[in-house]
C-alpha cells in the first residue's frame, strides 16, 4: 500500500494553460485577491518569499538603524534566519513550548528590548489564539509583527460567521508560492501590508532587480513535470519508492538532499538569483489557482478531514511513545503534513519504509545550532527536531491508508 507522501497541488492542465494563454494586469488581479484574504491595503509580488523578506528587512533597516534585533522561533527554516543575518540584524531566539512548538510567551516577552525591530511569527503549528496573543504583544510594545504565512495559506478561524485568514495578523505578511505549496507557481512569493511607505520602498528596490534566471526556472519546470509523473501510482510503485527507500536505509546523502533541500543549507551570502523579479509565467499560475476557489476550498476540507481522522485514530490507539500536538481549531491548524512527536524516529522511519510507507522524516531545523553557537542548550527545540515526523496528508490519502499507517506505527512500538 504505497503512496507518494507529497502532493504537487498545481494541476497539469493549469500548467499547460499558462503556457499558451495571455493575461493582462496580473499584478492587480492577484493583489486584489490577496488583499481581501489578508485584510491589507497593499500586496506586492516577489520571486520568492525570502526575496520579499529581504526587501522588507532592508526597509526596516532604513527606518531605524538602532533597532537591529529580530526575534525568531529557533525551530525554523534556516534560509529565513540567514536572510536576516546577511542584512545585518542580530538574531535573537526565543524558547518554544514542547506541547505546541510555539513561543514560550513569558520567555519571549523578556527578549524584547529597545533594540527589537520585529518578531517573526512563523505559522507552523500555532493556533488562532496564539496569533492574536503575539499580535497584541507587538502592538503594546510598538514593534513590528512579521507573519510568515508560507505553509498556512487559506487556513482560517470562523468568527461570528466570518473567516479570519492567516496572513491577517502581521504588520507585514509573507507568502510563498513555491513548488510544494498549495498555491504553487514553481517560484514565487509576496508581501501584504498596510504600510504605504514600504510599498514605495519596494517599488524602488525591485526596479534594480533583473529577470529571473531562465535556466533555473527551466530546471524547476522540469522538476515539476518529473514529480507529476512520479506521483502516478504505477511509476511510484515501479521504481521511485524503491529509490526513496534505498536513500533512507543506506543513508545516501546525495539522494536525501534531493528529497530534503534543507540538507543543502550553508551559511552563505545572498546568491545572485535572489535579486530577481517574479516571472510572468509564475504570475499566471498564481492567478489561475487563486481564482479556482472551488478547488482551494476542496483541498482545505480534504486536509482538515484527514487531520481529524489521524487525531481520532491516534487517540483511540493510545500509543504511549507518540505525542500529538495540541489542535484547538482544525480550520486554522490545518496541516499540509500531519505532525507527530515520537521516540526512536529513525528506527520508526526505517520500519515504515520496509512496510511501503513514506513519511516526511525532516521538517524544520533547530537553528540555534547553526546561528547561535554560544547558546545551543535549547533542549525543547533540539528534542523537537529529533522527534518530529510528518505523515502524508492530501487528496490521495484514504481512510484505509491512514488506518494502515497508524496501525503500523502501533505495531512498531508494541514490538519495542
Amino acid at each position: 500500500m504505497k503512496l507518494f507522501r507529497i502532493n504537487i497541488y498545481l494541476k497539469f492542465s493549469l500548467f499547460i494553460k499558462s503556457i499558451f494563454i495571455r493575461y493582462y494586469f496580473l499584478d492587480n488581479k492577484i493583489s486584489n485577491i490577496l488583499k481581501r484574504n489578508s485584510k491589507k491595503k497593499y500586496f506586492v509580488l516577489s520571486s520568492q518569499l525570502r526575496v520579499g523578506f529581504l526587501v522588507l528587512l532592508k526597509y526596516l533597516k532604513s527606518k531605524n538603524k538602532k533597532k537591529n534585533e529580530i526575534i525568531f522561533s529557533p525551530y525554523n527554516l534556516a534560509e529565513m534566519i540567514n536572510v536576516a543575518k546577511n542584512i545585518g540584524f542580530k538574531i535573537v531566539f526565543s524558547k518554544i513550548n514542547f506541547d505546541d512548538a510555539f513561543y514560550d510567551f513569558n520567555y519571549l516577552k523578556k527578549k524584547i528590548n529597545k533594540n527589537t525591530a520585529a518578531i517573526v511569527l512563523t505559522n507552523m503549528f500555532n493556533s488562532y489564539e496564539d496569533s492574536k496573543k503575539i499580535r497584541n504583544l507587538c502592538t503594546n510594545k510598538k514593534i513590528y509583527l512579521i507573519e510568515d504565512n508560507a505553509i498556512y495559506f487559506d487556513n482560517y478561524k470562523l468568527v461570528n460567521g466570518k473567516k479570519i485568514f492567516t496572513g491577517s495578523f502581521g504588520d507585514f505578511s509573507l507568502y510563498s508560492f513555491n513548488i510544494m505549496k498549495n498555491i504553487s507557481a514553481l517560484f514565487g512569493g509576496g508581501v501584504a501590508t498596510n504600510d504605504s511607505a514600504f510599498i514605495n520602498f519596494y517599488s524602488n528596490e525591485i526596479k534594480k532587480y533583473s529577470h529571473f534566471p531562465f535556466l533555473r526556472y527551466l530546471k524547476q519546470n522540469f522538476l515539476y513535470v518529473l514529480l507529476k509523473i512520479l506521483s502516478v501510482k504505477y511509476f511510484y510503485n515501479l521504481f521511485f519508492f524503491k529509490i526513496v527507500k534505498s536513500a533512507h536505509l543506506n543513508k545516501n546523502f546525495f539522494l536525501l538532499k534531493l528529497f530534503y533541500p534543507s540538507l543543502k543549507f550553508k551559511i552563505i551570502k545572498f546568491p545572485k538569483y535572489y535579486f530577481t523579479k517574479i516571472s510572468n509565467f509564475s504570475k499566471k499560475l498564481i492567478f489561475l489557482q487563486l481564482n479556482d476557489t472551488v478547488n482551494r476550498i476542496q483541498n482545505h476540507q480534504i486536509r482538515k478531514n484527514n487531520n481529524i481522522f489521524y487525531d481520532k485514530l491516534f487517540k483511540k490507539k493510545n500509543i504511549k511513545q507518540v505525542k500529538l500536538l495540541m489542535i484547538t481549531d482544525y480550520n486554522f491548524q490545518n496541516f499540509i503534513d500531519y505532525p507527530i512527536i515520537v521516540n526512536n524516529k529513525n528506527d520508526l522511519n526505517r520500519y515504515l519504509l520496509k512496510k511501503g510507507i513514506e513519511t516526511r522524516l525532516l521538517y524544520y531545523k533547530d537553528c540555534t545550532k547553526l546561528f547561535d553557537h554560544k547558546n545551543t542548550k535549547n533542549n525543547t527545540t533540539e528534542d523537537l527536531e529529533k522527534k518530529i515526523i510528518c505523515l502524508p496528508n492530501h487528496s490521495k490519502v484514504t481512510k484505509k491508508y491512514m488506518f494502515f499507517l497508524v496501525n503500523s506505527i502501533k505495531q512498531f512500538y508494541d514490538k519495542k
